[in-house]
């Protein structure tokens, strides 16, 4: 009787940690693109740019997620070489010394719970840390998650505004030809290992 008794203690926690290793966070590495439009009076400027990132994720937990997404300053094209230039430039987004935006999401709420069986959709909110030119500023944006089995696809959008992140550029310049803020779409997708 007591070898049952450890018998079944010893099963019941093999179960456990069985099932906890099964929803453990997996790592997920996703790439895309983010797309960026500068709307101002004198001129409206969209452009494109890479985005990269290391996330954890748990399906069961999406409150859990945690990780940084990077979009390399070099990526970011806007159709003109030359303006393109300017933009990488010292006065703009200073490039050579902040090579990199980041963000690194530090908290996720959910805003609307995983629907769908074979493709699972949930909508939550992100917040975390963005850095821009070396400044770094707490950011919350809405995020839409979509999954089939290990295959995520992540889209947000989300407002920048220069003047938080120490971007003058030229004087005159930000509010009349490029917009004091910037609004950013991002879409990225992965799998998760």
């Amino acid at each position: 009787m007591k070898h049952t008794a450890i018998r079944a203690t010893l099963t019941a926690a093999l179960m456990f940690v069985a099932g906890s290793a099964l929803a453990a966070p997996k790592s997920l590495a996703v790439k895309g693109q983010a797309d960026w439009i500068s709307d101002a009076p004198v001129e409206k400027i969209v452009g494109t740019a890479d985005g990269e990132g290391a996330l954890t994720i748990d399906f069961d937990d999406l409150t859990s997620i945690k990780g940084t997404i990077k979009m390399p300053v070099a990526s970011m094209k806007s159709g003109n070489a030359q303006r393109d230039d300017h933009l990488k430039g010292e006065e703009w987004l200073d490039a050579a010394n902040h090579p990199e935006i980041t963000f690194e999401v530090t908290a996720v709420k959910i805003v609307e719970a995983p629907t769908g069986d074979a493709i699972k959709e949930a909508k939550v909110e992100v917040a975390g840390k963005f850095t821009l030119r070396g400044v770094t500023t707490e950011l919350t944006a809405p995020a839409t998650l979509k999954w089939k089995g290990d295959k995520v696809k992540v889209e947000t959008a989300f407002q920048v505004k220069l003047a938080d992140y120490a971007v003058k550029g030229k004087q005159g310049v930000v509010g009349n030809k490029v917009g004091e803020t910037i609004d950013v779409k991002v879409q990225l997708k992965g799998v998760a290992k």
